[in-house]
């Protein structure tokens, strides 16, 4: 869970998507497509090629199933603040993947297209001092195409 407003900078594209079952979404979780057409919280890698936003709002357990959710749209330019696994310092284009819930992680491949691996996001800004923060934009989701790497 994350409960932190992740919007930095850029386009804001939105929508209100229902939420599936009576699960917690916090402000500022990654959140992906369901097979039902609705959105759930991330929790793993495999859920990268199902990725849509960044929630804006937070509903708890105890919120109906279908309850809307506004969120962001991922794959617009569109800067946010997300947590990193491990801090280290980050250079512009370092490339991400989902590492486990609401957790990225730098992967240090020259090309990380060559791979299976998923890469939903990359550094936009460097960051010499180590931290658990970094910013980064995702690169298109489920709305628009597949994320980068399948």
């Amino acid at each position: 869970m994350s409960d932190k407003y992740r919007y930095r900078w850029g386009p804001k594209v939105s929508r209100s998507i229902e939420k599936t079952g009576t699960i917690a979404v916090e402000l500022g979780d990654m959140v992906k497509f369901t097979s039902a057409g609705k959105v759930t919280p991330v929790g793993s890698s495999s859920d990268a090629l199902q990725l849509i936003g960044v929630s804006l709002t937070k509903s708890p357990t105890t919120d109906k199933t279908a309850t809307v959710l506004h969120i962001l749209e991922v794959g617009h330019g569109t800067v946010f603040g997300m947590t990193v696994a491990s801090g280290t310092a980050y250079t512009v284009g370092d490339n991400f993947v989902i590492s486990g819930a609401q957790t990225l992680t730098k992967i240090t491949r020259d090309n990380p297209l060559s791979t299976g691996t998923n890469v939903v996001a990359y550094c936009v800004q460097d960051m010499s001092a180590a931290g658990t923060t970094v910013l980064v934009a995702f690169g298109i989701g489920r709305l628009g195409a597949q994320i980068s790497g399948s």
